[in-house]
């Protein structure tokens, strides 16, 4: 196996999502057969609803995020399931917010089976499931993953079973937006401006009477400040996170949203302008398939002459995936960042 000892390591996230699923399709194989309804939550590869469909025992399946043709809801239905297994979300809010979906769709002495690798947290995901279920037990350990148990919780948290109960406020990240701001767990930079956004609309020319689209919106701070600073443009938003939609709907009244992972669920249109600073980590796998995806795609939906400005980290090598376009450009720059403006061919 690729990478550092004691860790998975810096393979492709794909392979890792089957060795890090490898331990909890072992349970699959060797537990007693499979009986009631089974959720399976962010099991964005399918492994473990395949498993469970070739024993006879087909699974409903539930993520906020959007995985190609399947667009992520923000909340679990159709409960109650006598079973749930939960991917360990990639941070402390995200996990906190799926263990009580989990748990508000669960049959009263439904079980619940968390598996994930140790860089990522799964050691101490134990004290996050206590919190929310009470006992938790250690079913497996093997190849740098754990599996843990739960029992549903007797009491319901009712606040926290339900999505409104997520909905938080905080400052807003820009002094030219409203003072409220909505977040919910896991959204990206918790909503705020993060550096290179920041970096990113500081090196935008000024816009009137365009068609603008910010790709992997995440909270919409791209949308809201552009829509303040340039009020006569239009504005969508795409975004794959169903929560950070919800958020975006909130913070960007006037966009028109897209839920969407990359151009799958895209509109049929062609914008003078897309802004983006687009995620390229899959959990702790670099992934640049979204940034792919952007920089392959973007030109489709550009009109001539358009415009594509991006922001990525230093490292990220760009340059060979820009072809479709007529001219590249480095717009800006600091110690950490770099921002691309690239422009379609006018004819």
């Amino acid at each position: 196996m690729a990478g550092k000892k004691g860790r998975l390591g810096a393979q492709g996230s794909a392979q890792r999502e089957r060795d890090i699923s490898a331990i909890a399709l072992r349970y699959i194989q060797h537990a007693d057969p499979i009986t009631g309804r089974t959720l399976v939550i962010d099991d964005l590869d399918g492994h473990i609803e395949r498993a469970l469909t070739e024993l006879g025992a087909p699974a409903a399946r539930w993520s906020r995020m959007s995985v190609g043709a399947h667009q992520g809801t923000c909340w679990p239905k159709d409960g109650p399931y006598a079973r749930v297994f939960l991917r360990l979300p990639r941070n402390k809010p995200s996990l906190q917010l799926a263990l009580h979906a989990a748990a508000s769709v669960m049959e009263a002495s439904g079980t619940l089976l968390v598996y994930g690798a140790n860089d990522e947290g799964i050691k101490s995901a134990d004290r996050h499931i206590q919190q929310a279920f009470g006992a938790v037990q250690k079913l497996d350990s093997r190849n740098h993953c754990r599996l843990f148990c739960a029992r549903r919780p007797l009491k319901d948290d009712t606040q926290k079973h339900q999505l409104s109960g997520w909905r938080e406020t905080i400052p807003a990240p820009h002094p030219a937006l409203p003072r409220e701001w909505v977040t919910y767990p896991g959204v990206f930079a918790r909503g705020t401006l993060d550096a290179a956004t920041e970096l990113l609309l500081g090196a935008l020319p000024p816009m009137q009477q365009e068609t603008v689209l910010d790709f992997a919106s995440g909270a919409g701070t791209i949308a809201a400040l552009l829509a303040h600073a340039s009020p006569t443009c239009t504005f969508h938003a795409l975004e794959a996170d169903a929560l950070s939609m919800l958020a975006t709907t909130q913070n960007a009244p006037h966009a028109i949203t897209h839920l969407s992972d990359a151009w799958h669920h895209a509109p049929a249109l062609r914008f003078d302008r897309i802004v983006s600073n687009p995620p390229i980590h899959r959990g702790k796998s670099e992934d640049f398939g979204v940034l792919r995806a952007l920089l392959g795609k973007a030109p489709a939906y550009l009109v001539p002459g358009g415009e594509l400005w991006f922001v990525v980290q230093r490292q990220v090598p760009v340059q060979g995936l820009m072809e479709g376009f007529g001219r590249v450009e480095l717009a800006a720059q600091d110690a950490r960042f770099h921002v691309w403006r690239a422009i379609t061919r006018r004819s």
